[in-house]
């Protein structure tokens, strides 16, 4: 007898797919200017200049630096201060869910 189409226990994690699921839903909801208003909460709160990612900009256009600003390292700067934006704003649609 064939094997075929007896049903086994799936190897898919119910509950990671259940999860996924929530924050593609949380994703949908985040409008862009909400994203951008909690970076502007965190960098208002960062009493330290130097730590805010426009720094070295700032700096390279006043001649301040003395070397070439890396723009590479600008763009990386600011992608994970937007991704973890995101991170929070998700995190936050999911408590709200919960």
């Amino acid at each position: 007898m064939s094997t075929r189409y007896t049903l086994e226990p799936s190897p898919i994690d119910y509950h990671a797919d259940v999860q996924a699921q929530r924050v593609q839903r949380a994703l949908k909801q985040i409008d862009p200017g909400d994203v951008l208003a909690i970076i502007d909460r965190r960098i208002a709160a960062e009493p330290d200049p130097k730590a805010h990612p426009l720094y070295a900009m700032v700096c390279w256009h006043l001649d301040r630096l003395g070397t070439p600003l890396d723009g590479g390292a600008f763009y990386d700067r600011w992608r994970q201060v937007v991704l973890e934006a995101i991170d929070s704003y998700v995190d936050d649609v999911l408590v709200v869910e919960d």
